[in-house]
């Protein structure tokens, strides 16, 4: 059975089901400029002449937004009743340290269920199935990061700064390095191809957006 959320705004459903977990807290989502990373999407392939579309993945830096719970007595969270805690002054810290607050309000990205003894918030790319009495979740990641794009691409967050792209690149470089002494064994050598490959990819991207800006995210956005 898929369980609907409630709106956010905690309207009173006529019968609401339950699902059978614990009540957590409200989140927000924020941003910081420093924070990226790198995913894979699956595009049509350009140029292809076939009548089916052929399709290739294409390797970008995605925005790393993150979640922070709103927990009574953590992080300066103010206590309202109970549970139910006040985030303005942690947000106003956090905007001073050059986070992006992202409310939910004006982004609609929080469900909200009801269960035994209060609410469970989610965001709105989990999906929820009870069976059995069990709570079964699942994440829609692509279109999670996908919104994390369409966010970059509307200038809702900060333009990216390719320095900090850069600094992945060379991770995996210093890994790899790491790992060459031993790259005989087989399983080794795998992990060094996987490092390389990624870090053209990464290369690769880095590559593109500066010659062509934030038109790179254009192919997983249609």
């Amino acid at each position: 059975m898929t369980i609907k959320p409630q709106p956010w705004a905690m309207t009173k459903p006529s019968k609401p089901q339950s699902l059978p977990t614990r009540p957590n807290h409200p989140f927000y989502y924020k941003f910081h400029p420093t924070n990226w990373s790198f995913q894979y999407f699956e595009v049509e392939k350009q140029g292809s002449k076939k009548k089916e579309p052929e399709m290739e993945k294409i390797g970008l830096f995605v925005p790393a937004i993150r979640m922070e719970r709103i927990v009574p007595g953590v992080n300066g969270i103010r206590q309202i009743q109970g549970e139910l805690g006040e985030a303005g002054s942690r947000i106003g810290k956090l905007q001073q340290a050059g986070w992006t607050y992202l409310s939910p309000q004006q982004y609609d990205y929080m469900h909200v269920y009801p269960v035994r003894g209060g609410k469970y918030h989610a965001p709105k790319w989990l999906s929820l199935r009870v069976v059995g009495g069990k709570m079964i979740k699942k994440m829609d990641r692509d279109s999670f990061w996908k919104w994390c794009c369409n966010l970059l691409v509307n200038g809702v967050l900060p333009a990216p700064e390719t320095h900090f792209w850069e600094l992945q690149t060379l991770s995996h470089e210093k890994t790899i390095n790491r790992l060459a002494s031993s790259q005989h064994i087989p399983e080794v050598k795998i992990k060094i191809n996987e490092h390389y490959k990624i870090m053209n990819d990464m290369k690769k991207c880095i590559e593109e957006f500066e010659q062509n800006g934030l038109a790179i995210y254009d192919r997983i956005l249609k």
